[in-house]
């Protein structure tokens, strides 16, 4: 959740929380101050986040990799939908590559060869090569793909999601607070990101035409949207960096919403 947070509101605004905000947007979901600061005492080991002083309060912010690291994973919430692409082979002996190469969605097609889709960003280890498929909607690769990349859990996971936050639709502009709608939001991303992050994001020739991840993402934008006139004011009313409030819609911010409204 901690990651979540920094991830949705921290990063695009500076980078830089009041342990004081954190502890009490965590307290939303029923985490108590005790567990957030042994996790954030986790996450600077971990080279994650770094502490700052301002008086009597601590600042918690994302350091420069993790800053990166995170801006990058956000393409994958707020940036364009997942266009058709090709493939990428590697025959990778070395195991500390292949746990690499599996982090990236990669699958063990036997031996030491491993498959993954051929998108920016995608790790370049052992004897590469790209390829395409020549018969996509054949019998044969649609089973290999579902069996290699474990897809109907994922499509499980995609259609929980779009079951558990459909309901939301009819509410979002209806919320008691602004701070309800940060947590509703909150609440979005953490779900949506634990998938996204899992998915292989595979050629779209090779996907169901039905493939819920689909209709997770429309309803992911749809919602995102709708949530955050109310949740971005709460956060400049309310969010503190050292150098003040946190902005309510930076450039940054502005930019992912643009991206959700045009589909893209």
């Amino acid at each position: 959740m901690i990651v979540t947070i920094y991830g949705d509101i921290v990063e695009p605004r500076g980078g830089v929380l009041w342990m004081g905000d954190l502890i009490s947007l965590c307290g939303g979901f029923g985490v108590n101050e005790s567990l957030v600061r042994t996790a954030v005492s986790r996450l600077v080991t971990k080279g994650q986040l770094k502490g700052e002083r301002e008086g009597r309060r601590s600042f918690y912010g994302l350091t420069p990799g993790a800053r990166d690291e995170y801006h990058l994973a956000a393409e994958l919430f707020f940036g364009p939908a997942d266009g058709d692409c090709g493939w990428i082979l590697t025959h990778c002996p070395d195991p500390a590559d292949q746990a690499v190469l599996t982090r990236h969605g990669f699958g063990l097609l036997g031996g030491h060869v491993y498959a993954g889709a051929d998108r920016p960003g995608q790790p370049l280890l052992g004897t590469v090569f790209q390829s395409r498929a020549l018969t996509p909607s054949g019998e044969d690769l649609q089973q290999l793909v579902r069996t290699t990349f474990q897809l109907d859990g994922i499509a499980d996971a995609y259609g929980a999601f779009v079951t558990r936050f459909e309901p939301m639709l009819a509410a979002a502009e209806e919320l008691a607070t602004q701070e309800t709608a940060l947590l509703f939001r909150l609440a979005l991303v953490h779900a949506y990101r634990d998938i996204r992050l899992r998915d292989p994001r595979l050629p779209l020739s090779v996907l169901p035409d039905a493939w819920p991840g689909f209709a997770a993402r429309s309803l992911f934008a749809e919602l995102y949207r709708r949530l955050s006139a109310p949740a971005d004011a709460y956060i400049g009313q309310h969010l503190l960096a050292r150098q003040g409030p946190l902005p309510e819609v930076p450039e940054a911010v502005r930019h992912r919403m643009e991206m959700l409204a045009s589909g893209g």
